[in-house]
C-alpha cells in the first residue's frame, strides 16, 4: 500500500495523469440454452411429474418431481426404472423433461439455482446442455 502511494505521487510529481481503477471482481453473468423440442415421454407425463431428469437415455433410469428443488443431491432415479436406478440425480442426467404444466423449467449447474442454465417450455423435452451430468438445481415456473 505504501508502495503504491509513493509509485503515484511519483508519476503525479512528473506530471503524469493517474487514474485509480478498483480492482474488484464483478459477477460473471451465466450462461444459458433452451434445449427443449415439442414431445414428452410417456413415463413422466403418465404420472403427473412436472419435471422428469432421465440418468442416459429416454429409456433409462429417470427421478421425476412436482416442486423446485435447490439440491438435487438427496433425490435418486427411480428404482427399477432402468439402466442408472438408484443412483443420485445430481450431477448424473443427461436428459429433461417439462410437464406442459408448468410455463418453463430451469436445471441450474449449482445447488440454490446458481450458475449456467438450461431450460425449456412446457410440454417439451430435450437432452441437457450446459448442465449435462452437472445439474445441481432445478426451478419450474408455474403458468
Amino acid at each position: 500500500m505504501r508502495f503504491t502511494r509513493l509509485l503515484m505521487g511519483a508519476l503525479l510529481a512528473m506530471g503524469m495523469a493517474v487514474s485509480v481503477v478498483p480492482l474488484t471482481a464483478s459477477p460473471a453473468q451465466a450462461a444459458s440454452q433452451h434445449v427443449g423440442t415439442y414431445g414428452n415421454e410417456s413415463r413422466c407425463q403418465s404420472r403427473g411429474y412436472r419435471v422428469c431428469y432421465y440418468y442416459s437415455t429416454w429409456t433409462a433410469a429417470y427421478w421425476g418431481g412436482n416442486q423446485d428443488d435447490g439440491d438435487l443431491g438427496n433425490n435418486y432415479f427411480f428404482s427399477g426404472s432402468g439402466s442408472g436406478a438408484g443412483q443420485v440425480v445430481r450431477n448424473n442426467a443427461r436428459k429433461i423433461q417439462c410437464d406442459s404444466w408448468a410455463n418453463r423449467c430451469f436445471s441450474y449447474y449449482s445447488p440454490g439455482w446458481q450458475g449456467n442454465y438450461d431450460w425449456l417450455w412446457g410440454g417439451e423435452y430435450g437432452e441437457l446442455y450446459y448442465t449435462w451430468n452437472d445439474n445441481a438445481s432445478v426451478y419450474i415456473e408455474s403458468r
